[in-house]
Parts: structure tokens; C-alpha cells; sequence
């Protein structure tokens, strides 16, 4: 928070939003623990060296501030500013791109996050899992709608490293998507989504 004002900072930290949003981040924290074992169960090591934890904190501050922004009021837009600053400054630590609007729900982990991009109007479940390079995107490049253009996993939904999940589309709960996927279509809960190597089928063939 040192990227604003000192008026707008006191005003941030006693808001109950800021406090609910400290609870979640806390929440993330243990949940990473149980998950990672490369962690070895230490919540100060994520806490201070785990940069992927730092954008999921970043988030959950910023998404705080725009939502005390659209309780109290903000007519200046000082206050949505900030959730601006504090997103960006998560980015910068992490490599990890999570839009503030998006909604994002409890125990979520996001390991090795480097190259994620979760858009704005993503919405993910409890107890999520996602690893680097994980695209949350919409399916054209420019000039995308104003609505809900981004997709929906369900709670407890693992997602692998480099897949990319475009449009406003449903992953069911409890999916297991392999590294590298590219999908744009529904995914029904309890579904697991592999993408097969060509060359490993070429060996077959030859074999």
C-alpha cells in the first residue's frame, strides 16, 4: 500500500472488507500448505518467498478495495485507483496477471504462477488449483463484449500448466485438466481432460 496516500490507506486497512479479504488470504495460505509439498507445510516460507502467493494476496486486497468502492462510494475513483495500483504491484512481484473483478473463491492455490492471466469476468470455485501458465480468457482479441466473456470452474477444479480455457464456458466440479489443454467448450463435472503427444502415437504406429 505504499503506492497510496496515507488518508486512503487508514481508510482501506479498517474497512471490513480489507479484514474479510485478510481472512481469505489467510485461508490461502494454510490451503497451499496442505497442497504443496515442496512447501513442507511452512506458512511463513509461502508467505514471504512464494511470489505466486503474493499475486493471489495482491488479488484479494484489490478485489476488497473495488468492493469497498461500490459500498461506500467512490465519486473520485481514488479508492478504485488503488485496487488498480495494488493489481498492478501484484503482477510486478509475481509474473501472475489476476483482473481485481474477477471473482475467485475460498482456499484458492496458485502454484508456480508465472504467465497466468485470469480475466476479468472469470469466476472460480473453492478450493481450486491452478499452475503457471494457466490462461482465463476470452475467445477473440479485440473488441470482446462487455458481458461475461470469460470462464466458470466449479469448486476444487485442477488445471495444469499452459492450458488455456477460452470463452464464457463451464468446467463442472471436481475437473482434472492435463498440462498444455486448450479447451472451449463445457466440461462436465468429475472429468478428467488429457491432450495425448503426437509423437507418442507416431512410436506406436512405427512399433
Amino acid at each position: 500500500m505504499e503506492c497510496c496516500s496515507p488518508s486512503v490507506v487508514e481508510r482501506i486497512a479498517s474497512h471490513v472488507q480489507c479484514i474479510a479479504a485478510a481472512r481469505a488470504a489467510e485461508n490461502d495460505l494454510h490451503a497451499f500448505a496442505a497442497k504443496d509439498p515442496a512447501s513442507r507445510g511452512s506458512v511463513q516460507n509461502i508467505a514471504f518467498g512464494y511470489s505466486s502467493y503474493k499475486a493471489v494476496l495482491h488479488y484479494r486486497l484489490a478485489h476488497a478495495i473495488l468492493d469497498m468502492a461500490a459500498l461506500d462510494g467512490d465519486p473520485g475513483r481514488e479508492i478504485e485507483s488503488a485496487a488498480t495500483l495494488v493489481s498492478a504491484r501484484g503482477k510486478l512481484l509475481s509474473g501472475a496477471e489476476i483482473h481485481p473483478r474477477c471473482h475467485i473463491g475460498r482456499r484458492f492455490v496458485l502454484d508456480h504462477g508465472w504467465g497466468t492471466v485470469i480475466g476479468e469476468t472469470s469466476q472460480i470455485g473453492d478450493d481450486c488449483y491452478l499452475l503457471g501458465g494457466v490462461v482465463l480468457g476470452a475467445t477473440g482479441i479485440s473488441a470482446n463484449p462487455s458481458g461475461k466473456r470469460h470462464p466458470t470452474l466449479g469448486n476444487r477444479a485442477q488445471v495444469g500448466a499452459f492450458t488455456r480455457i477460452f470463452g464464457d464456458i463451464v468446467i463442472g466440479d471436481d475437473v482434472f485438466i492435463s498440462p498444455h489443454c486448450v479447451i472451449t467448450e463445457d466440461i462436465p463435472s468429475d472429468s478428467i481432460v488429457t491432450l495425448k503427444s503426437v509423437l507418442q502415437l507416431t512410436r506406436k504406429r512405427k512399433s
